[in-house]
């Protein structure tokens, strides 16, 4: 599963492969090894510079230099204009001093200026970008999501996130092709760190120590680096720290997740209304639905832990999976193939996934979270939705539910947390349980206060920025409906907001036709009475009647 139960967990590790990369490159001379790498490292600088900003998350590849690591200073020029810094020459933003949650957190984490994540991201920079109105992006060239138009100012048609199994056959097409291209395909803009910051200028303070990795694996990067243990030394991690899970922020983060791999496969694919479909999996059952050769692969009869060759997911290598070697060697992972993709669902035992009961009574709970705001928190819809504790607030450490228990039940990749997303299931689950989320914020409408200012675990404050997400973006800013975010559920959940209408609807047209009727019968009632006094009795029939009396012959 996904989680962690606790502050040290056994890690399971699949065979490290090679390094990527040809071995006949050591053959080449060291001078056009030289001029390749500089046209290399030209190219993408020149793609930094021209091409359109993307998604913002760590670390934009124009800020990776020995100069702004030093600075710690992150405001890239805009165009070709170096002076057009964050696009201020258009108004569009400002380099400015990056602003950090100081409310205290609470959980097992207890150690100070010791994680690199702590008060995000000033250990790595302390300027940024900060655009003004509705522009984006780490030189704001971009539109915050839900908006576009030059000036981003028009209100972006929300695309629509459909159940996989009623994409269209051309839908389905787009959607898994973007996911192969997008594993294969150089992220244009973003890095990946593989040093901890006291290390990242490497040994001699000039090398930055970065790697370009895929869109996809950058996907996988950013969830395994939110969730990956504290560097304390040689095999001596912290392991009591999570910034997208066992808190407030489980809903917030992973739906930002999402938006972002959403936009970067909308680019991919050069189509602005692609949308990630979900997986209803609160079916109750005991196998997996999407886990066939059409979607995302059936298993191998040879080995049932291992994708079908069938399937475009067996040639799937994951990343971001030896957390035990990383602990060891004090490092991060570097986006290296550790292996093939495995998923063992349980087939014929007796594990199932939800229910629709689940959904409705995760749903039915009024309070986003309650102290101490963790995974031991009772009567919390967030609580609940992650899977740690049951609706009705009792609550069974080892009891899995919705979220969790969906991660339970895939086995293999997915249910270690720092490797899941290597499984593109994660994409589907975690837009059903974003689903889930979105329609709690319709029915509810929670106030700002509902997230906890203070003494959530480190990362779920309100006002925490997000790990590892850049330009910085708070908790807050994702706590509205997906709608303002520019995207929508075509869904039909249980107890949902339109169903409660409907019922109210058709409560209310019942009660009130009784009503009418009553009113009518009352009316006639009166006027009946009415007429009995102004002119005596008079018979509702024209009929007459016999001076017999009742108990006499006719």
């Amino acid at each position: 599963m996904e989680p962690r139960p606790g502050q040290a967990v056994p890690r399971r590790r699949s065979p490290r492969s090679a390094h990527s990369g040809p071995a006949q490159r050591q053959n080449l001379h060291p001078a056009v090894m030289g001029a390749l790498r500089w046209l290399f490292w030209a190219g993408l600088g020149y793609l930094s510079c021209c091409w359109p900003p993307r998604v913002q998350a760590q670390f934009p590849r124009a800020c990776m230099t020995v100069d702004a690591l030093r600075l710690k200073r992150c405001c890239p020029a805009l165009g070709m204009e170096p002076g057009n810094v964050c696009g201020s020459l258009q108004g569009r933003g400002q380099c400015q001093g990056v602003q950090v949650d100081t409310q205290p957190w609470s959980g097992p984490y207890t150690l100070r200026n010791v994680d690199d994540r702590e008060r995000w991201p000033l250990k790595f920079f302390n300027q940024s970008c900060r655009c003004t109105g509705n522009f984006a992006g780490y030189n704001c060239g971009d539109c915050k999501f839900g908006w576009i138009g030059p000036d981003c100012n028009v209100k972006k048609p929300p695309v629509v996130r459909k159940d996989v199994h009623s994409l269209t056959a051309e839908e389905r097409a787009q959607f898994f092709d973007a996911l192969d291209r997008a594993k294969t395909t150089i992220h244009p803009d973003y890095v990946i760190a593989t040093q901890h910051w006291m290390s990242l200028l490497g040994p001699t303070g000039e090398e930055p120590q970065i790697a370009n990795c895929s869109i996809y694996n950058y996907f996988v990067w950013l969830h395994y680096y939110s969730v990956r243990d504290t560097l304390l030394g040689p095999g001596r991690p912290f392991t009591g720290i999570d910034f997208s899970h066992q808190g407030p922020a489980f809903v917030t983060w992973h739906r930002y997740h999402l938006l972002l791999l959403e936009r970067d496969l909308q680019r991919l694919v050069g189509n602005d209304s692609f949308a990630l479909p979900y997986w209803n999996f609160a079916t109750g059952r005991n196998e997996c639905d999407v886990c066939t050769d059409q979607l995302f692969g059936a298993s191998w009869p040879d080995d049932p832990g291992l994708i079908s060759p069938s399937s475009r997911f067996s040639r799937w290598q994951i990343v971001c999976n030896s957390l035990d070697d990383y602990n060891r060697l004090v490092t991060l992972c570097n986006g290296s193939d550790e292996g093939p993709l495995r998923r063992r669902p349980p087939g014929d035992s007796g594990e199932q996934l939800p229910t629709v009961e689940d959904v409705r009574r995760c749903l039915s709970l009024q309070e986003f979270d309650s102290p101490p705001f963790f995974r031991n928190s009772s009567f919390s819809f967030r609580n609940a939705l992650e899977g740690f504790d049951k609706p009705g607030g009792a609550l069974n450490l080892p009891m899995l539910s919705l979220h969790n228990l969906a991660h339970s039940f895939l086995n293999g990749t997915s249910v270690l947390p720092h490797a899941a997303a290597n499984d593109p299931i994660f994409v589907v689950l975690h837009s059903f349980t974003d689903a889930i989320f979105d329609e709690w914020m319709k029915r509810f409408n929670p106030p700002d206060n509902a997230w906890p200012e203070e003494l959530a675990p480190i990362g779920h404050n309100r006002l925490y920025n997000m790990v590892p997400f850049f330009p910085p973006v708070t908790n807050d800013e994702l706590f509205q409906t997906a709608e303002q975010l520019g995207y929508t559920y075509a869904i039909d959940l249980p107890g949902s907001l339109e169903e409660t209408q409907m019922w109210a609807v058709m409560v209310g047209s019942t009660v009130g036709g009784a009503l009418i009727a009553l009113a009518t019968l009352i009316l006639l009632l009166v006027l009946f009475q009415h007429r009995r006094q102004r002119r005596g009795f008079e018979p509702l029939m024209n009929v007459s009647f016999s001076p017999k009396k009742y108990m006499e012959e006719a």
